[in-house]
């Protein structure tokens, strides 16, 4: 959710910058994921009365326009059709100021000598309506700074707000959040004074089912006329992701963003008799405002008058009833439904909204009022109109607030922190809750607009995001849960590290996938299918970590990435009773090699292999056996079984690649965390060596059948106490140099010592120690 921290400043009295703001929010439980710099490309455009309008005496369509900018006076050359008579107000750009497109110059237009320009919105940067010049009100100030009067400059925070947290999906909700935080009053937008009428279009309401709808109000406004909206109110909505349409949709979509109730405008003169909130008729259809015929279900809940079904309760309006340039009376909806109903319908149609998204979460019903109220009178205020005094709200069912008991023994248990009932009452007093201070505890009644407070454990969450998670520890604690437990994550996390290490970029993929995806890999059989599915896309629990991973390498050889390396780690379930869930760590290669020894040589199966020794390495695992691989999801004779069942590793077989898309050599490996850490052994630490290593290569022709294993053995059994590594430097197998039935291999050794610089000669005995263990235990010929 995008949200105006100027809009947030005009609710609660923080002067804090955005980036504690930002800061202050996440700690509270609302992430913010982004902060986007608003407006600040716009500066030195003043707001200009105009004085006097005159033919530009070269071109018809231009005109000289001589306005004054506090005590400044200038003609300006414009062409747009809409400039206003004296007395009106105009942004001008002088020379100097600097629109998004770049710095204004004076300059000669047809002949006459132009200081700058009078703006449109989308020059300046503020909205879309380019059919002229922008106007501003006769109250805006001459003089002042264009992008002060509009509050142009501003910061967008990108909220992510958590499915329990309905009451945030609007400014009301972020700003008590701040103000809890900063200790401060918020301070309710106001609902101006607008003109009344006793008279004036009225309609009954009903509502047949009190479950789908539990609060229905209706708001009359008569003597309405459409046009745009101010420009403050334009530009808040698109700096929050929305466009300005007319003054009577706009008002509706600024409310919703302000208190988060959403609202709908009905055209009065298009609705024939009252409003009737029921179930939908079988076989019941309505057009919505996209222009589309929508069939109805039982199960979804429709506004209605006398002759149909008019809108898609807390979905979409219907065409028949929307607002437009001939509208003069407004019957305005505010509302709650039933959740579950209008998530159902809003997936089924595939219609999701701003408005849908919210009523799908919960919308508070105590709400609705102020809500109408301010809608209703920014209508009036907007469109010219009268609001008439009748009302209609129908609330059959209204709930008794909610109360929940926080026990100190219990805050004190769950914390470890031996809070007192004062301070929790504090806490949750800040936040909205009316509070009782008890011998035992508090007992908190739970603000109508926090349905996801409901047990004990929620209030204890309350008290502790007020800032006590990230404070330091008290030193008198209580003894509390001081049982040490296993943390499930803990492998998962570990060959992240591994991985990531490993030059190895990390994804995150669905864990569902098309069904298609599991016959590619041959695992159609032991698929889980989701009963309700998003899409045809996710309709199967994966098998594998392979979709993912080859659907983000595709994705990134189509976009011209030709060298690609990426890992997931994550759960994957196989069919069974019940089915089977375990949690692997895979990768896919593709590319050249970036490294010393031959950089951009393309990849092969042993960079593989030496991401998965890394792995089984951070897992204590110094010696696991590869044997051949009997799978076709890797090429013969380029792929490798680990022993025990730990994964594979090889080469992703060409007919699969090209499957998922992939037109080039990949290698792929995955493996089962589970029982990599069941087979873990142990694993050593060691300081940084104090002295350096020394390297010498062994080449020689070896029987082409001697598995690499069997050759490290050997090395390692000569025993020999300067040997720190030996590494596989080449596998050389070309029939045109390579005598029949041998390969050639070339190995590196290191040596070194804890306690001083070895010598050349100490380095030559050592590994003369060790060619011998090979010599003596495999015909090798030394090259």
């Amino acid at each position: 959710m995008k949200v105006s921290l100027n809009w947030l400043r005009a609710l609660v009295p923080v002067t804090a910058d955005v980036q504690t703001i930002a800061a202050a929010l996440t700690s509270q439980g609302l992430e913010i994921e982004g902060i986007e710099a608003k407006g600040r490309e716009l500066r030195g455009v003043l707001v200009a009365e105009v004085l006097a309008v005159k033919p530009h005496p070269g071109a018809d369509k231009l005109r000289i326009v001589r306005v004054r900018a506090g005590s400044r006076e200038e003609d300006v050359v414009c062409g747009a059709p809409n400039v206003p008579p004296p007395g009106h107000r105009v942004c001008w750009a002088a020379p100097g100021s600097v629109l998004p497109a770049g710095t204004i110059d004076a300059r000669a237009i047809r002949g006459v000598m132009s200081p700058g320009m009078l703006c449109s919105e989308p020059e300046l940067g503020l909205g879309e309506q380019g059919g002229g010049i922008l106007v501003l009100p006769s109250s805006a100030p001459s003089g002042s700074d264009v992008a002060a009067y509009v509050g142009a400059v501003d910061d967008v925070l990108e909220v992510n707000v958590t499915p329990n947290r309905p009451d945030a999906l609007s400014h009301i909700g972020i700003a008590r959040e701040l103000a809890a935080h900063f200790g401060v009053a918020m301070k309710l937008p106001s609902i101006d004074d607008v003109p009344t009428a006793t008279q004036g279009p009225t309609a009954d309401v009903q509502i047949a089912d009190a479950e789908a709808c539990p609060r229905y109000l209706a708001r009359f406004i008569t003597g309405l006329n459409v046009g745009p909206s101010p420009i403050q109110m334009r530009l808040r909505l698109a700096y929050c992701g929305m466009r300005a349409i007319s003054n009577l949709v706009d008002v509706t979509n600024y409310v919703l963003l302000e208190t988060g109730h959403p609202l709908h405008a009905f055209d009065f003169a298009k609705l024939s008799g009252g409003i009737l909130v029921r179930r939908a008729k079988s076989g019941e259809t309505m057009k919505t405002l996209d222009g589309q015929d929508r069939a109805l279900v039982a199960d979804d809940i429709v506004i209605a008058d006398g002759k149909g079904a008019v809108a898609l309760a807390g979905v979409m309006g219907g065409a028949t009833s929307e607002v437009s340039e001939g509208t003069r009376d407004v019957l305005l909806e505010a509302a709650t439904f039933d959740p579950r109903s209008i998530r159902r319908t809003a997936k089924r149609l595939g219609l999701h909204s701003e408005a849908s998204y919210r009523f799908e979460r919960g919308v508070d019903a105590q709400g609705v009022p102020f809500a109408a109220a301010r809608a209703a009178a920014l209508l009036a205020k907007h469109g010219g109109g009268q609001l008439v005094t009748a009302t209609v709200d129908r609330f059959p069912r209204p709930a008794a607030p909610r109360q929940v008991k926080l026990t100190t023994a219990k805050l004190r248990k769950v914390t470890g922190v031996a809070y007192e009932a004062t301070f929790a009452a504090d806490k949750l007093k800040r936040l909205g809750f009316d509070c009782a201070v008890e011998a035992d505890g508090v007992r908190a009644t739970v603000p109508s607009y926090r349905p996801d407070v409901t047990i004990e454990e929620d209030l204890v969450e309350e008290v502790l995001r007020l800032g006590e998670y990230s404070r330091p520890p008290q030193k008198e604690r209580v003894q509390a849960n001081a049982v040490s437990l296993r943390n499930p994550e803990g492998p998962a996390d570990r060959a992240r590290d591994l991985l990531a290490a490993a030059g190895l970029h990390e994804i995150i993929s669905w864990a569902f996938v098309p069904r298609s995806a599991l016959e590619i890999i041959g695992d159609t059989a032991d698929g889980v299918l989701v009963k309700n599915p998003i899409s045809a896309d996710y309709e199967v629990m994966r098998t594998s970590l392979l979709p993912g991973l080859a659907a983000s390498l595709a994705r990134n050889l189509a976009r011209g990435v030709a060298d690609v390396a990426l890992f997931e780690v994550g759960p994957v379930v196989r069919r069974g009773e019940p089915p089977a869930e375990t949690t692997h760590a895979a990768g896919l290669l593709a590319g050249r090699t970036g490294g010393w020894l031959k950089p951009g040589e393309p990849l092969d199966f042993f960079d593989a292999k030496r991401v998965v020794g890394a792995l089984l390495r951070g897992f204590g695992l110094a010696e696991v056996a590869y044997l051949p691989a009997a799978t076709a999801l890797l090429h013969p004779g380029v792929g490798a079984e680990l022993a025990g069942g730990l994964g594979r590793v090889g080469e992703l077989h060409p007919r699969i690649a090209r499957r998922f898309g992939i037109e080039t050599r990949a290698f792929y490996f995955e493996l089962r965390l589970d029982r990599l850490e069941g087979a873990q052994g142990a694993i050593r630490t060691v300081p940084p060596p104090r002295f350096p290593a020394a390297t010498r290569d062994l080449s020689f022709w070896l029987e082409v059948e001697a598995p690499a294993a069997e050759v490290r053995a050997a090395f390692e059994a000569a025993g020999e106490p300067l040997l720190r590594g030996v590494a596989v430097l080449e596998d050389f197998r070309d029939s045109r140099h390579v005598p029949d039935g041998k390969k050639g291999m070339l190995w590196s050794m290191t040596y070194r010592s804890d306690d001083r610089t070895l010598t050349d000669e100490e380095v030559d005995a050592a590994h003369a120690r060790v060619v011998k263990a090979l010599t003596d235990r495999r015909p090798i010929q030394v090259r």
